[in-house]
């Protein structure tokens, strides 16, 4: 319905240049289809914290606030409830603009503005800004997801010193050395017994080679088209225990891959510098980037856990602790395109000037 909207804006304006605000997508398919449609089409979040969130929720009481939650921010849907089901969660993560959207106050309101005019003046107009050191750090976090090989969820982070100097780059990836899950087929465990692709337990314990069998003689009625079927050792491994436990994932989270690669290559120390990461750090990590003396974590993803109340809100004996802010800014595709030049300043002055 709303692909049919845009075209007949379009005709109504006789083919025109049209600009088309649609609020709002609520879909991540919806979501992707208009990406993937249009060129010239951008996802916009406006985000502000939980608690200023749920202040503006004030009319509804926590039980109806809890309801609207599992409706637009579910859990793990699966089938055919993860094309049809809202999920807000995973159109923010797809979003090419992240507006921010304070306390409503006549200041902030006016800052609200300043970001809409800022971005639709580069929608109409690429490259007569720069970005700013928040979207340049936050893009190479965004571009390091990218390397992960995890079947789950890609997440970047970028450690920088105070002066946003990057330091570490780093994202949620199986140590060195292993074979990432992605490139791992579970028929490679059940039929060959690889030792080099999977871990001594994998290919000798019995409870989890049962759990594996089970899985295989399933996927023998199964047409996967040519495609390996990797699977999450996390996943079989929690249900055998019957418990949830980070602990047992294969991989190293992105923020803990970054800190390590300050050890492994040397620094000089990012005390009071920053940390970007394309997901908030979990109660883990917080810990981590707290213990190295992180001033600042920009992220994009709120983290579901307890790592801001009970880790980063904190304040020590020396009065500090991370301060946590909502990243601002184009991240992804549009950040390339909002940010080129489409004509060199230069020539264009001069094509107007004659």
């Amino acid at each position: 319905i709303r692909n049919r909207y845009v075209k007949l804006c379009c005709r109504i304006n006789d083919y025109a240049a049209t600009l088309i605000c649609i609020d709002a997508f609520r879909n991540e398919y919806e979501a992707q289809y208009f990406q993937d449609r249009y060129a010239a089409f951008y996802l916009m979040s406006i985000n502000t914290e939980d608690a200023e969130r749920r202040r503006r929720l004030a009319k509804l009481n926590s039980e109806e606030i809890e309801s609207l939650d599992a409706l637009e921010y579910p859990g793990n849907l699966k089938g055919i409830n993860s094309f049809t089901n809202q999920n807000i969660a995973a159109c923010i993560e797809l979003s090419d603009i992240h507006i921010y959207n304070p306390y409503s106050s006549t200041v902030e309101r006016f800052y609200l503005t300043e970001q809409l005019v800022k971005y639709v003046m580069l929608i109409k107009h690429p490259g007569l800004v720069t970005p700013t050191h928040i979207e340049r750090c936050m893009q190479i976090a965004y571009n390091a997801k990218l390397n992960s090989g995890c079947l789950s969820r890609q997440v970047g982070a970028v450690v920088t010193d105070e002066n946003f100097s990057v330091k570490s780059v780093g994202w949620n990836e199986v140590p060195e050395g292993q074979v990432p899950c992605n490139l791992r087929d579970i028929n490679d465990l059940y039929e060959n017994k690889d030792y080099d692709r999977f871990s001594v337990f994998e290919v000798e314990n019995e409870d989890f080679n049962e759990q594996i069998t089970k899985i295989c003689k399933n996927l023998k009625s199964v047409n996967l088209a040519g495609r390996c079927y990797q699977y999450c050792f996390k996943d079989i491994y929690t249900k055998i225990k019957g418990e949830k436990n980070q602990v047992h994932t294969r991989a190293l989270h992105a923020e803990e891959n970054a800190f390590l690669q300050l050890a492994k290559y040397g620094s000089a120390g990012i005390k009071g510098g920053n940390l970007f990461t394309t997901a908030s750090p979990c109660e883990l990590c917080s810990k981590k980037a707290y213990q190295l003396g992180i001033r600042n974590i920009y992220y994009i993803d709120p983290y579901p856990g307890i790592s801001v109340p009970h880790v980063l809100s904190f304040k020590n004996t020396h009065g500090s602790k991370p301060e946590m802010h909502l990243f601002i800014g184009a991240i992804g595709r549009a950040y390339t395109v909002l940010y080129s030049q489409k004509l060199s300043i230069k020539d264009e002055l001069e094509l107007l000037t004659n």
